[in-house]
């Protein structure tokens, strides 16, 4: 996300001062907690205990130290000079033929140098090396207990053994989503390799029991996981996995980790770990964002020594005020596709003339996650004509490729690395890539509707302009939803574009279209990849956004025409498919014209209206088996992805 704000937090400090760092190849952290709470079950979880402050008090300790920076390691090389870092961990980051790193990022170089001492207090843009700024002195921090037992990557427990390390996991890193666990475990193994730290995964997914075999078979230090299967794998007795010796433990994206969601999970793993009293460990917090009412609970408790690390300049502004974003209006909703689509081949037509610009690279939000899936399999398909023989894909060989909750765990993880390496490509997505992810070279960020609330927007756009590039935030909206959208985002800096998308403005629902030759010819390529997109797809997604955009619409009457005109002349079917009537009633929407009540159900008075209907050329009755997941298409486990 741009302009993003990554907080690690730290308080309860052990009341003796760290010893001197030439004593040791590097110091032993210091304890830090959380201050991110006052409530009786948070302080259970972080074990808090300290003095409140006075306002004054607190808003003098937060701010930054003007000598901060004067004695600041910038090289990766000096850790290794100086003996804080292990040397097998400084060339792994410095071979040009592994990671190739040599300067650090501001944000690596102040936070490195103020953990390797004692507490901080660090606010930074995403895309600025933040994971690999907490993953060093996690590392070393294990590699220089006495205690700490290498492993050698090419050996493995015998098949139905366990490994003994599989119950010496001294650090444990929280992420919010399997993407994000994955993505900071990749890192963490290039950076351990050869030391003999081992680093694992627990997600959840079709992979969680090869995952668990793997930690079984092969050990485990260093183990990244999401709340769930954490919970799962560390209260389960047979599966041998523990900490009993564990020393870091690291919150990623503490904001949404300490939602609602997740909350009785961290409160169980907190249970399963070590008393820190017995055992010293230090936890980490880390926030992409830190809203205000975060903030003020850390002025109120901190302790008073902590630093604050701030490597946002006070003359720059936050990404997400700085990088252009573009909101269209879309004539219906059956003009998102053509639109995106038209983007697409616009920046192209810019690059030919201009060889300078980067490829085009972007990232289309959806709300739903069937959305995505519809939206993916259409690009896919207009590589195909009418009669199913190939032909020239509108935009090349540019990659398509998707990713959401649906998909099983090992497809997102393609997915997401083939994104990673490709040049140029869309990635069709729901939220679970908005947090933490970082994919290089992002060109442009496109939301399609209107994101649930002001941080999901900002998450959203932050995929783009990372590490220094430039980036377009870019958000297609039906009329009908924009009054909502710009109460919730008015004070960022959004701009109506009514020009360069022509296939926006389109009224689709004429024939023959009244619109240019380029417009109709990108329409047209929509709308005969749509043709190979099957029925079930096509009403899933219609399902999957009644809810949400219902909600967003004033007037529920205009949002079901809406819906019923998107579904007629953007996905191509003679009517809306069908939907259970009590749904209907629930949502408030069964007395106006447009839906289509399958049979048998009570309809509030109203006749109800027959399924059938002809697709693709066959005359036959939608698929009855989906009638009764409209609920779960809708509220698929939204807040999860």
């Amino acid at each position: 996300m741009l302009g993003v704000v990554r907080l690690s937090a730290s308080q309860a400090v052990r009341a003796s001062v760290p010893r001197s760092l030439s004593t040791r190849l590097a110091p032993r952290l210091v304890q830090w907690q959380s201050p991110l709470t006052q409530s009786p079950a948070m302080g259970r979880f972080l074990h808090t205990s300290f003095p409140r402050l006075s306002a004054a008090t607190a808003e003098a300790r937060a701010e930054p130290t003007e000598d901060a920076t004067s004695d600041a390691i910038t090289e990766f090389m000096d850790l290794k000079t100086k003996g804080l870092i292990h040397p097998r961990i400084v060339d792994n980051i410095t071979d040009p033929s592994r990671m190739g790193l040599k300067t650090m990022t501001e944000v690596q170089s102040q936070t490195l140098n103020e953990m390797l001492g004692g507490l901080i207090l660090a606010q930074a843009k995403t895309g600025t090396g933040k994971t690999l700024a907490f993953l060093l002195p996690t590392m070393q921090n294990i590699i220089n207990d006495p205690t700490f037992k290498p492993v050698n990557r090419g050996s493995r427990a015998p098949r139905g053994a366990r490994t003994t390390s599989a119950s010496d996991i001294r650090a444990l890193i929280i992420s919010p989503t399997r993407e994000l666990a994955e993505q900071i475990a990749v890192e963490a193994r290039r950076v351990a390799y050869g030391t003999g730290l081992m680093v694992q995964t627990a997600v959840g997914g079709t992979q969680k029991r090869a995952g668990l075999k793997k930690i079984q078979q092969e050990g485990c230090h260093l183990l990244v996981g999401t709340p769930g299967r954490l919970k799962d794998i560390l209260s389960d007795p047979s599966s041998g996995v523990s900490a009993p010796k564990l020393n870091t433990l690291i919150l990623d994206e503490a904001d949404r980790l300490l939602d609602q969601g997740f909350w009785q999970e961290l409160l169980a793993i907190q249970d399963l770990l070590p008393d820190p009293v017995k055992v010293d460990r230090q936890t980490l917090m880390f926030s992409a964002t830190v809203p205000k009412e975060v903030m003020q609970v850390v002025r109120r408790t901190m302790k008073p020594n902590f630093n604050f690390v701030k490597t946002i300049r006070e003359d720059e502004a936050p990404t997400h005020l700085r990088v252009p974003q573009k909101t269209v209006i879309l004539r219906g909703y059956e003009n998102a596709l053509p639109a995106v689509l038209e983007l697409a081949k616009n920046y192209q037509a810019q690059r030919q003339k201009d060889p300078e610009m980067r490829p085009f690279k972007a990232i289309v939000y959806f709300n739903a996650t069937a959305e995505v899936n519809l939206a993916a399999a259409t690009f896919d398909r207009m590589g195909t004509t009418a009669n199913g023989r190939p032909v020239p894909h509108p935009l090349g060989r540019m990659q398509i490729l998707e990713i959401h909750s649906r998909l099983s765990q090992s497809q997102r993880t393609v997915s997401a690395n083939s994104f990673r390496r490709a040049t140029e490509g869309i990635l069709f997505s729901s939220d679970v890539t908005a947090r933490g992810m970082d994919f290089p070279e992002v060109t442009h960020v496109i939301q399609v509707g209107p994101p649930r609330d002001r941080e999901t927007y900002i998450h959203r756009l932050g995929r783009t302009a990372r590490a220094n590039k430039t980036g377009e935030g870019w958000t297609l909206l039906h009329g009908g939803e924009y009054e909502g959208f710009d109460q919730k985002l008015g004070d960022l800096p959004l701009n109506k574009d009514s020009k360069s998308l022509l296939t926006a403005a389109v009224d689709m629902t004429m024939q023959p279209l009244q619109a240019s030759d380029s417009a109709t010819e990108t329409i047209t390529q929509i709308r005969d990849a749509m043709k190979h997109v099957s029925y079930d797809i096509k009403r899933q997604a219609y399902v999957g956004q009644l809810g949400g955009l219902i909600a967003s619409f004033k007037n529920r009457r205009h949002a079901v025409q809406a819906l019923t005109d998107m579904v007629t002349h953007g996905y191509g079917l003679p009517e809306p498919p069908a939907i259970r009537a009590s749904l209907a009633r629930n949502l408030g929407i069964d007395r106006y014209p447009g839906l289509n009540l399958s049979q048998g159900s009570r309809s509030s008075g109203r006749s109800s209206q027959s399924s059938s209907s002809k697709f693709s050329g066959r005359s036959s009755s939608p698929p009855r088996r989906f009638a009764h997941q409209d609920l779960a298409d809708i509220f698929h486990r939204r807040t999860r992805y």
